[in-house]
């Protein structure tokens, strides 16, 4: 009889989600009212060969659809707007590949890393970073990056921490995104309102275009 195949270890797991960011550099976290738009805008994300998306954990219905997309075979689904231990500890649990808080969060941090999960982890001021850092996090979202200074703040911040892994997270355009890109973001987390976004095909071409992901030589991303 044919050996059914082992499941990889969550150390296995964590070293295929950071070999993953370091290739896609990109999340994309959708929100928005209802299930449906979000299955339907991951699914054409990954027949366009992005892989991590994250869904809002406030959206009803989120840990069961975590579970059921896990089953049909997808694998690389996160959640953000995780705010508090049991939260982390429920999407853990439903499946999430990685989890973005909205803010430090100490047993957050302490939780991801007993269950080796990718996590970054909500923090806007220079003293809030420096506790992430000194609590090992594994990445630092600034967030919300936009309405906190956008790329200037992201520079000086970089500057201060030059070897964090800042991801920048907010509703910004697939332009603002190159731009954290280029001035050195460890990823970039575009946020989108599903029920607020007319095309988001159209949106995702947009990224994908920009960010260079139709270019052979990844320019983006060397």
């Amino acid at each position: 009889m044919p050996t059914k195949p082992t499941e990889p270890t969550s150390k296995e797991i964590y070293k295929q989600t950071i070999e993953l960011i370091g290739r896609e550099k990109i999340f994309f976290l959708f929100t928005g009212g209802s299930i449906k738009p979000l299955i339907e805008a991951s699914e054409y994300l990954w027949e366009n060969g992005f892989n991590l998306i994250g869904i809002d954990f406030r959206i009803a219905g989120v840990k069961d659809l975590l579970k059921s997309l896990k089953k049909r075979g997808q694998k690389n689904l996160g959640v953000f707007s995780i705010s508090t231990r049991k939260e982390a500890r429920i999407a853990i649990n439903a499946g999430a590949l990685f989890i973005f808080t909205t803010h430090l969060d100490r047993g957050i941090i302490r939780r991801c890393k007993k269950e080796d999960l990718f996590h970054a982890i909500g923090a806007i001021t220079p003293t809030e970073i420096f506790n992430a850092y000194d609590l090992d996090a594994k990445a630092v979202s600034i967030y919300p990056s936009g309405q906190m200074g956008g790329l200037s703040w992201f520079m000086f911040l970089r500057e201060i921490f030059p070897k964090l892994k800042f991801v920048p997270t907010d509703k910004m355009s697939s332009y603002e995104a190159s731009q954290y890109l280029k001035a050195g973001a460890y990823a970039v987390a575009p946020i989108i309102d599903l029920d607020k976004v007319k095309e988001p095909k159209e949106l995702i071409r947009e990224f994908s275009v920009t960010l260079g992901r139709d270019d052979p030589s990844g320019r983006l991303y060397k």
